[in-house]
């Protein structure tokens, strides 16, 4: 998702000058300093791997660790840096932060410790977590955001970005619905946006619902964020009360990622389990009570009382307090990623983004079976008639087309068959009598919000359908399988 001065998350190896040895001896003394505590060999080793710009999958691999265990290890590890600096340190961060400190002294690091150059008094500290409604440092926002996933490259999404930053700092919307087909980069517009938006904001908290913890622990969960876990109420109603206390009195963005996972499955689209009620009259309460904070919920699958609009046309909503954005494929900003991919034959990109809809995940997934197959070469590759697509696009299809009801595959099997985009009248008029004209009308609008069909460039003829290139290719693939 964009070019390559766009990464967030990247990290970049110390200048010669600045030795990674006295950056560790740096970070131990001064949490043995606060803290009584000495850096172990993993927290070193995670030190100096973020300053050398790995992942913690690397990190993990490396020493022969599961990733949990790192991120785990990190997480507590930027905590107590961040009370012994006074000021949120994260993986995105820490760099920079040492850097400064490292800059803002003459002297080596040795000279900086043994000069006690060093004073963080407890006035400067960032209020710890357990604080209740603590303020976050001044000019520097509380952020929580240790289990957002680790995003190393970002390619173009400049209108969408600048229209969530527009909402989110001029018409500070209380609820933003992010939408888009698994892959598309919705998680990681959101992770780019928080860098460009921070400043804007107290507090910002990063979930998943990835695992869909019930409704209960994620409430307790998010308020202890905020306010002590002694504070937290013992009730749902009250744990509500105090969180939209909190919005009120705190400007706060929230994001929910993997919002898709509390819809029930058979159904029409963005209809909520019924252990997963909880959560719809959580948002609904966040969206129509009074305060300046924002939600954000990340989903492949458009929740029923979201109405989206593409970056083109997101201009004017229904409701004056929410928002909802789909995203598309890339365009030409998709060239970066054949281009990192060091992929042969130019002149024939636009043709593969075309065939795959400028999808950035299915493109890599795509360009390195071009590389393993095909020596690189798109000319060699795009002379298979139809669009191939990979076990792990496959793989990743498979999950959303399960989610469908039996109406819907009806519909999306007969699109697949079908040359041209057709009208709604012909597929009232062709599909089995078995279907009623209402679930028929029912069955297509769900698809629209799964993100099964393309959408109609400027707006005409918006009666037309036509099945996703990406989608045709696989219900193909499954309909020979069978």
């Amino acid at each position: 998702m964009s070019e390559r001065s766009d990464k967030i998350g990247t990290t970049h190896p110390f200048e010669p000058s600045m030795d990674i040895a006295e950056v560790l001896k740096l970070a131990d003394e001064l949490l043995f300093t606060h803290t009584g505590d000495r850096l172990d060999h993993l927290q070193e080793t995670i030190i100096k791997g973020t300053l050398q710009g790995q992942k913690y999958a690397k990190i993990a691999s490396e020493n022969h660790l599961s990733e949990g265990h790192v991120r785990d290890t990190a997480s507590e590890l930027w905590l107590k840096l961040s009370d012994v600096l006074g000021e949120d340190v994260n993986k995105l961060n820490a760099r920079n932060i040492l850097e400064k400190i490292i800059i803002s002294n003459s002297g080596s690091i040795g000279d900086f410790i043994g000069g006690n150059k060093v004073s963080i008094c407890s006035e400067r500290r960032r209020p710890p977590k357990s604080s209740p409604l603590s303020k976050p440092t001044a000019n520097k926002p509380y952020l929580d955001i240790d289990t957002a996933p680790e995003i190393t490259a970002f390619y173009g999404r400049t209108d969408e970005l600048n229209t969530l930053k527009n909402w989110l700092i001029q018409d500070c919307p209380r609820l933003i619905t992010l939408v888009g087909i698994i892959g598309i980069g919705k998680t990681t517009l959101a992770i780019k946006l928080i860098e460009e938006i921070q400043t804007q904001f107290e507090y910002i908290v990063y979930r998943s619902l990835r695992y869909c913890p019930n409704i209960d622990s994620f409430l307790i969960d998010l308020l202890q964020s905020f306010v002590s876990p002694t504070a937290v109420p013992n009730t749902r109603d009250r744990q509500v009360d105090l969180l939209l206390k909190f919005l009120r009195k705190h400007r706060t963005l929230i994001i929910i990622d993997d919002v898709q996972m509390l819809f029930e499955k058979g159904q029409f689209s963005g209809q909520y389990r019924a252990e997963c009620e909880g959560y719809y009259l959580l948002f609904k309460q966040i969206a129509e009570l009074s305060h300046a904070s924002s939600l954000l919920l990340i989903t492949s699958e458009q929740p029923e009382n979201a109405i989206c609009h593409t970056a083109r046309y997101a201009i004017a909503t229904r409701h004056k307090f929410t928002r909802c954005l789909k995203l598309t494929g890339l365009g030409n900003a998709a060239k970066q990623i054949l281009r990192d991919k060091e992929l042969s034959d130019e002149q024939m990109w636009d043709t593969l983004i075309e065939n795959y809809c400028g999808h950035p995940l299915w493109l890599e997934m795509t360009a390195t079976m071009i590389q393993d197959l095909f020596a690189g070469s798109v000319t060699e590759f795009l002379s298979y008639p139809s669009s191939l697509l990979s076990n792990e696009i496959g793989s990743q299809l498979s999950r959303g087309w399960l989610r469908l009801t039996e109406s819907e595959k009806q519909i999306v099997n007969y699109l697949s068959k079908q040359e041209k985009a057709v009208t709604l009248m012909q597929v009232l008029q062709e599909m089995p009598n078995s279907y009623s004209p209402e679930i028929i009308l029912n069955a297509v609008r769900s698809l629209k919000r799964r993100c099964f069909l393309e959408d109609n460039g400027n707006g005409e003829r918006a009666s037309l359908l036509r099945l996703d290139r990406i989608w045709e290719a696989y219900v193909r693939s499954l309909n020979v399988l069978n």
